[in-house]
């Protein structure tokens, strides 16, 4: 699972976005085909430079429409920095 954030966040932050160069199919966490416009992630953003429990990390971010949520980290990125989550 990838990393996701929210177009109207993408804007606020002032963040600059593009078309991927390797578009792939919205899937749920099973596999399934999520039906959104054509299907396909189209765009994101560059990589961003956050910090985490006072580590500097390096992201990338898929632009996708969340609903409520903002962000959406990847399974990933959790394992990888070891977060709880409440």
């Amino acid at each position: 699972m990838r990393n996701y954030i929210l177009l109207i966040a993408v804007k606020r932050l002032g963040l600059l976005y593009r078309l991927k160069e390797r578009l792939y199919p919205l899937v749920t966490i099973l596999g399934d085909l999520i039906i959104y416009k054509d299907g396909i992630i189209q765009l994101e953003i560059g990589l961003v430079k956050i910090k985490v429990k006072g580590r500097k990390i390096v992201i990338l971010f898929n632009i996708l429409p969340l609903g409520k949520d903002k962000v959406v980290l990847g399974i990933p990125f959790l394992r990888e920095f070891n977060l709880k989550i409440n």
